[in-house]
């Protein structure tokens, strides 16, 4: 594979992956800045609510780090590939590695998203049936109403 560019893709890495802070929850790493929309609320918000008892917490949270731990390090994987694919289409590198690099984007993107789904799937195995009832009303009514998150 042709990287014209190495110390940038391996310096965006180390950013990604050292930048204090960076390690924020995968569902509001992405979200727009605090002037354009409220804090999104989590389960954490709601523990009165559901009921969550300390150890629910606990397994919650650290389904939560290794999701975000997974997801950072697949960004971290895009970025490299983006900077890869820029000097491809500069350089009007190979028709073959640029399609390569595109599939491979994909693949890491998918790969993201189904992590995110198996999170939620863990997590929803660690509430009782009550709570993830109780859950999946809270979701319902925070998508229906913005302005609550």
């Amino acid at each position: 594979m042709i990287i014209s560019r190495p110390k940038t893709a391996a310096a965006a890495l180390a950013l990604m992956i050292f930048t204090p802070g960076s390690w924020t929850h995968a569902q509001i790493a992405n979200k727009p800045a605090a002037a354009e929309t409220a804090q999104v609320k989590t389960i954490f918000d709601f523990k009165p609510e559901l009921k969550l008892t300390d150890k629910q917490e606990t397994e919650i949270k650290q389904i939560l780090t290794d999701l975000n731990r997974e997801i950072q390090l697949d960004r971290a994987k895009l970025t490299i590939l983006s900077i890869e694919l820029e000097d491809l289409g500069k350089k009007e590198g190979d028709l073959e590695q640029i399609k390569k690099n595109l599939m491979d984007q994909a693949s890491l993107q998918a790969a993201m998203r189904y992590a995110d789904i198996v999170a939620s799937r863990k997590i929803n195995k660690v509430l009782s049936p009550d709570q993830l009832a109780k859950w999946r009303d809270i979701q319902v009514s925070q998508k229906g109403n913005p302005k609550a998150k």
